[in-house]
């Protein structure tokens, strides 16, 4: 039986795949195909870092059907018999049994071969009482019932989709161009809103214009996304524009992912324009965007809406909610999907640029190893809290909506709020 043991750190030659440290950028998929091993096996791992979604979507998508993951670890605060079983059943659903999940002797760990493995699996003891949280080494075995692999999901196979209002169709066509020098061997352009029909193979328009003045941006995307042919797709606002090389990072990452992000630059100035952000906390937190480092994730992460990567598969189980405009849809979609197993990744080797990016550079995320006080942006994070405090107060909040809404907006395009924005 083929083991991927996945326990030590990856040689030298291996380190473009994934990182030797577990991060956000550990992606053994990169370089094991999805659906490949027969037996994924980790030891003293997922009991050592928080990023144990991010592990158990990588093993798992790994696994062929009918294949085994094998977990040995000592229950911590990190994971523990409990946490363990909440993240797979939130992953994985319904597409796993549980063989084993309890005590492992010392002498079952001492001198492991790939035969002690194997016949464990063959062999998994019955346990007829819950297994209880001690100072031991635990070992959890599951099986994979069914294929993640979806038929007709090809790196080489792409749809793009592009929402516009007719006023930026010089960007427009720099933006189709982009797409085109790519050189994807298969691919397909959508445009919806405001534009023309270009009368290009491969190219498809739909006229939408409907609510233009709310920004019915979930709409459009819903309606581009059911006319999509091919189960990748990227879908742009019409300002953003694919670097070159775009494609080929695409292809180094790989095609097992579920939401991605990559690199935003905004145009002309050494600044990232939204591209790995976390909201801070749960939807109706004010104020505690930040982007973060490309290494790290947690659980508020979202994909920008101006640049959205993902699964049709995904789509048809999580499709944009059509009751929100725009400015309220990403969040809300990010965090919808993650509820339903599906998480946002980053992908380090393909970039895009933003024409215009409105909201300045961003706070990184403040971490109490830095210090009393963040390194970056005190003023604006200044603002934001008293922004948050203001509207903690319920007669506040009454008053300050209606004020962010007929004049808040404005006063974002003022030489003030820049100051402030970037101090």
């Amino acid at each position: 039986m083929q083991i991927l043991d996945l326990s030590s750190k990856p040689k030298v030659e291996d380190a473009k795949y994934w990182s030797s440290k577990i991060d956000q950028l550990y992606h053994p998929l990169g370089k094991f195909s999805q659906d490949s091993q027969s037996v994924v096996y980790s030891r003293d791992i997922i009991n050592t870092t928080k990023f144990t979604a991010i592990l158990l979507k990588e093993w798992f998508y790994l696994l062929k059907k009918g294949g085994y993951l094998i977990i040995d670890y000592k229950p911590n605060k990190f994971c523990d018999i409990k946490k363990l079983e909440k993240n797979m059943w939130w992953l994985w659903g319904g597409k796993y049994d549980i063989l084993y999940h309890g005590q492992v002797k010392q002498s079952d760990l001492r001198d492991l071969t790939s035969k002690k493995l194997t016949d464990f699996v063959k062999n998994s003891p019955s346990e007829s009482v819950m297994p209880k949280a001690a100072d031991s080494n635990f070992r959890f075995v599951c099986k994979k019932l069914e294929t993640t692999q979806k038929e007709g999901d090809d790196i080489n196979h792409w749809t793009f989709g592009i929402i516009t209002k007719g006023e930026r169709n010089d960007w427009m066509e720099e933006i189709i161009q982009s797409i085109h020098k790519q050189k994807i061997p298969h691919y397909e352009i959508i445009v919806c809103g405001t534009y023309f029909d270009r009368k290009e193979k491969n190219f498809t328009y739909i006229p939408f214009s409907e609510r233009d003045n709310k920004g019915w941006i979930t709409k459009k995307k819903n309606l581009m996304a059911r006319m999509a042919r091919y189960e990748n797709f990227c879908f742009l606002h019409d300002r953003i524009i694919i670097d070159k090389g775009w494609f080929s990072g695409v292809k180094k990452y790989g095609n097992c992912f579920e939401l991605l992000g990559n690199e935003q630059r905004l145009k002309g100035e050494d600044y990232r324009a939204g591209d790995w952000l976390t909201f801070g906390g749960p939807l109706g937190t004010l104020s505690k965007i930040a982007q973060l480092d490309y290494r790290d994730w947690d659980n508020y992460i979202y994909m920008s809406g101006q640049l959205s990567i993902w699964k049709k598969f995904i789509w048809e189980k999580c499709p944009w909610d059509e009751t929100l405009y725009w400015g309220e849809e990403d969040v809300e979609l990010s965090f919808r999907a993650r509820d339903l197993g599906y998480i946002v990744r980053f992908n380090p080797y393909s970039s895009c640029t933003a024409f215009t990016w409105r909201y300045g550079k961003l706070p990184s995320k403040y971490y109490l190893s830095e210090g009393l006080l963040p390194r970056d942006m005190l003023l604006r994070r200044v603002v934001r809290l008293l922004g948050r405090t203001l509207m903690a107060i319920p007669m506040a909040r009454g008053l300050l909506l209606p004020l962010f809404n007929d004049v808040f907006k404005k006063f974002m395009q003022s030489g003030i709020y820049k100051f402030l924005a970037n101090h």
